[in-house]
């Protein structure tokens, strides 16, 4: 049997040189206290795209994963995607949790996690703040489902994603790199594989974005603006870092 390809992506390091604690959690904690959040950690991981997740809570360092459950017939439906940055805790109702891409994270531990936010009310705001922006994409994602059409909903997505990625860095205004494919949005979107691909074909015909290879272009934003919906929901950190 032929050995799998080595992975390219990144393993989380030092946590004092961690590329998106800026973005992440741990972004209120000063420079000075840094080698406390190195204690929370338990581990880090790398696994392959369409691998499970098994662990409870964790950051995502590099690549991407999505929350996931079905139904009783057995069919997908997609709850979030999670970026670089993100803390993901696997709920006990049923969710799984998967990678898309080839993804590394650092594993945290649970009650050392609790006991420091605890006693850093920095640190539990910044948590708030995540539960926060999560709970607004979820309005959004339930308003797409229930009174957006198959191109707003897709439009709106990919707008979504999109400034995530910009407050990360991974993104500039004409676009950015997109590991989904078409199955991810109809399960993310409650659309058939079909109605997908035909929401993209029109955002492409129309001059208003494409999604290739991997690659969103945003083509014509305030088109692809007012077929979304969109409106501004703050989709980076509130809070600033702290200094030391």
């Amino acid at each position: 049997m032929a050995a799998k390809p080595a992975s390219l992506t990144p393993l989380p390091g030092s946590c004092a040189a961690c590329a998106v604690r800026p973005f992440a959690l741990f972004r209120v904690v000063p420079q000075a206290r840094v080698g406390e959040i190195a204690r929370i950690r338990s581990a880090v991981r790398l696994v392959r795209g369409g691998e499970a997740i098994r662990d409870g809570v964790f950051t995502l360092y590099a690549g991407w994963a999505f929350s996931w459950t079905t139904t009783p017939d057995g069919r997908r439906q997609i709850l979030d995607f999670h970026l670089p940055g993100d803390l993901v805790e696997r709920s006990e109702d049923g969710a799984e949790v998967s990678a898309l891409t080839d993804a590394s994270f650092c594993v945290l531990a649970r009650d050392r996690l609790c006991e420091f936010m605890g006693r850093d009310p920095g640190l539990a705001l910044s948590y708030a703040d995540g539960l926060v922006r999560d709970r607004a994409r979820l309005r959004e994602r339930l308003t797409s489902l229930g009174r957006r059409d198959a191109l707003g909903r897709v439009a709106h997505l990919l707008l979504e994603l999109h400034t995530r990625l910009t407050h990360r860095g991974g993104a500039d205004r004409t676009g950015a790199a997109l590991p989904l494919k078409q199955a991810h949005l109809s399960d993310a979107l409650g659309l058939s594989v079909e109605h997908a691909n035909r929401a993209l074909a029109v955002l492409r015909r129309d001059g208003v974005a494409s999604l290739q290879k991997g690659r969103l272009d945003i083509l014509d934003r305030a088109a692809m603006e007012e077929l979304a919906g969109w409106s501004s929901a703050p989709a980076a950190p509130v809070l600033t870092r702290i200094k030391a």
